[in-house]
């Protein structure tokens, strides 16, 4: 299988004339399962036009399993269990001149390492040759469905070999067009719309709080049966199933959305009272007996919970997530917080957990990065730190601040009787419906300890490079650095101006399924399909120096080490480099050039800095301009005549035009959001003697700006020039 690592499913579809250039161009920035998903839910492409598109991209030929009945003795080459789990399915056997099995694929991004491992331990393991093909979900979940047919797995020795248990399969489910149904709000929000996507159900009637009619895609499907189950025993609730196509599924998402369904009376599910928490199978007699009995239903979360969401259902037009309580913030606030008064109404009634949960949600609504809790000599301040500037946003009053520093510390983990030295530590949670992970950290001050929270959205997109802010002569200087096999790429900067998100940036560009991709982090940010990602955790040994040593015996391509801390991990990092394999890290120097000097002074040879360092990108975030309303600014003389100099090179259209904020309702002060500015030094003969020489870090600036490079300062500029930030914005984060 020859697969042009260039391409994506984008690329394809565009070939095939499926989608037209401005379509792809607003899909670009997603992965190929991303890119599925929305064309499908958009309804702009059919399933098998997808499906075809895949076997374009993995130059893998398509099959239509539709009308072909597998024989029996061609589904037991492959356990129904790995069929379900890798949506697989062996479609035909060749027996001459060498036995080769077909196998179709039906979830082509399910293409993993694993999976050929798999595939190629079936081939040495039963002797026979694999070839494979892609093939649609309905075609899949249709041929699938052969294995009811088949005898016990007692009487099929070609299975036994496999040390994998075939599941049980029930023999007959009921089927629906549910294309023809209408699903109310109240009743499709019982599954929530992750879990609903993820494993292709959705609940479309509920005739009554314990019992509720579910589509599913695959009800044979071992998760997909756990989840239910796991549904009907929490929930006392009967469950019936009918199984639709995928299409079906993503057509019926569109219910999740409120805004469509405008009937002001949906149908009622229960025709009379019942009580809160009705017994699961009462005899109409209990009906009348005193409610005493079910206050002690509800028990605790089992022991066993997974750590995976799954629906809990309660009663008409709730849906619940089983997580514990104190962590599903939204659920145990249980009111909206939008707004500041929001968080000031919840203050006001004195409930600690509430309020620090409800200061989270607030702060994931604003897109706060941060939030700081300052306990001062009269009352306790709460702060935001939104697009890189703290606000305040909140005071309580004193006298709750222990309260409030024991709440954090009981969710983090924390010790709470002490408060002499920091600590450090971490929770998840869900706030908005997002799931975020935030680091804790408090500091003993004189009047008391201050907590610091730094919130990490994990559902939050990967930007690309463009999106960042990198263009033009920085872009494209990068983009060929990238494309070396080996050397090292850092990203410098303060704490806070984007260096890892640049990383992830750079990663999404060049991850392919033909190399090995291996990061150290902390903590991992984001979640990236198809690379291995570590959490370090120092206290117990695992750092980044230790970590480096170990995966380097991982045989990876490419390694990417959050940060080079010390002397032992930049030399690891060097080494790593001078070994055949592109390392990318971040460092923290005030700009591109202080970086040579500074690996220098962590112990690193010149001679070893100048080989093997690739690029060295340099950056800051600056906030970007409101586009409602930015206005014409006027610059004074001095500083406009200091403008000129810095960007009269780049022959840029005059008159020079700058702008301005004015403020609205839709921003903060005239800002919405944040843009990199950066710069993007790499080495040269010149750049290579002022190293070997240790040269200071103003020399190697002046050499590379004379040799072409654009500063942060430059780059911040011509963005002011064309409305995307202020001038005033660039020169305060720059320091000059």
């Amino acid at each position: 299988m020859a697969v042009d690592t260039k391409k994506q499913l984008v690329d394809i579809l565009l070939e095939q004339g499926k989608i037209k250039n401005e379509v792809a161009q607003n899909l670009r920035h997603l992965s190929n399962f991303e890119v599925e998903n929305k064309l499908l839910t958009d309804h702009i492409l059919e399933p098998t036009e997808i499906t075809r598109a895949y076997a374009g991209l993995y130059n893998l030929p398509f099959i239509s399993l539709a009308n072909r009945r597998i024989p029996k003795e061609t589904l037991e080459l492959i356990p129904e269990s790995l069929a379900r789990e890798y949506k697989i399915i062996a479609y035909e056997v060749q027996r001459e001149p060498t036995k080769t099995v077909r196998i179709a694929i039906s979830q082509p991004v399910k293409l993993t390492d694993h999976l050929r491992e798999t595939i190629t331990n079936l081939e040495k393991e039963k002797g026979f040759k694999i070839e494979l093909a892609i093939t649609t979900m309905d075609d899949f979940l249709m041929a699938v469905s052969g294995y009811k047919t088949l005898a016990p797995t007692s009487s099929t020795p070609q299975t036994e070999k496999v040390n994998i248990p075939v599941q049980q399969v029930k023999t007959n489910y009921k089927t629906i067009n549910l294309d023809q149904i209408t699903i109310p709000y109240e009743v499709i929000t019982k599954f929530p719309e992750n879990i609903a996507r993820k494993y292709q159900m959705v609940v479309f009637e509920a005739p009554h709080p314990s019992f509720i009619k579910v589509a599913v895609t695959d009800p044979d499907d071992k998760k997909v049966r756990e989840i239910l189950d796991f549904v009907k025993t929490k929930n006392d609730i009967v469950i019936e199933e009918y199984r639709v196509t995928p299409t079906e599924i993503e057509r019926a998402m569109r219910f999740y959305n409120p805004e469509p369904i405008t009937s002001p009376t949906p149908p009622k599910p229960i025709p009379q009272p019942v009580p809160p928490k009705p017994e699961p199978m009462p005899a109409p007699p209990k009906k009348e007996e005193p409610k005493e009995e079910p206050k002690p239903v509800p028990p605790p979360p089992p022991v066993k919970e997974k750590t995976e969401a799954v629906p809990e259902i309660g009663g008409p037009g709730s849906t619940q997530l089983i997580v514990p309580i104190e962590n599903d913030l939204d659920k145990f606030v249980g009111e909206t917080v939008k707004e500041t008064s929001d968080l000031q109404r919840i203050s006001e009634t004195g409930n600690v957990p509430k309020i620090v949960a409800a200061a989270v949600i607030l702060a994931v609504s604003k897109k706060a990065s941060d939030i700081h809790i300052e306990a001062a000599e009269k009352n306790v301040r709460i702060r935001f730190r939104i697009d890189g500037l703290l606000k305040d946003v909140i005071r309580l009053p004193l006298e709750v601040q222990p309260a409030v520093v024991s709440r954090v510390k009981i969710l983090s983990k924390l010790k709470i009787d002490e408060s002499r030295i920091p600590q450090d530590g971490r929770f998840d949670c869900i706030a908005m419906g997002h799931a975020v992970d935030l680091r804790i950290s408090t500091l003993p001050t004189v009047h008391g300890e201050k907590i610091a929270m730094r919130l990490l959205d994990k559902s939050a997109h990967l930007y690309t490079l463009e999106e960042l802010g990198l263009t033009g002569h920085n872009l494209k200087v990068l983009l060929e650095n990238m494309d070396k096999p080996y050397g090292l790429i850092l990203s410098t900067g303060p704490t806070g101006s984007g260096k890892t998100t640049t990383l992830y940036a750079v990663l999404t560009r060049i991850s392919n399924a033909s190399v090995n991709i291996v990061t150290l982090e902390d903590p991992v940010e984001y979640e990236m399909a198809g690379i291995n990602q570590c959490q370090i955790r120092p206290k117990i040994g695992f750092t980044f120096a230790s970590g480096l040593r170990s995966i380097l015996r991982q045989d990876p391509n490419i390694i990417m080490v959050g940060e080079i801390r010390d002397s032992e991990t930049a030399a690891l990092a060097t080494h790593a480099a001078l070994t055949g394999h592109l390392v990318l890290s971040t460092l923290h120097t005030n700009d591109a050039a202080t970086t040579l000097p500074r690996l220098a002074d962590m112990g690193v040879e010149p001679f070893f800095i100048t080989s093997l360092i690739n690029a060295i990108i340099g950056q800051r975030l600056v906030r970007k301009l409101c586009p409602k309303c930015k206005r014409q600014a006027h610059i004074p003389a001095p500083i406009f005549k200091e403008i000129e100099a810095e960007i009269e090179k780049f022959n840029l259209p005059k008159p020079y035009q700058f702008f301005e904020g004015a403020g609205c309702d839709e921003c903060e002060l005239g800002y919405k959001g944040r843009v990199g500015i950066f710069e993007v030094l790499t080495m040269s003969r010149s750049l290579e003697n002022l190293v070997l020489e240790r040269k200071p870090s103003s020399d190697i600036k002046n050499m590379a700006i004379k040799e072409g490079m654009i500063t942060m300062k430059q780059d911040g500029l011509i963005k002011a020039l064309k409305g995307l930030t202020t001038v005033n914005e660039v020169m305060r984060v720059i320091t000059v």
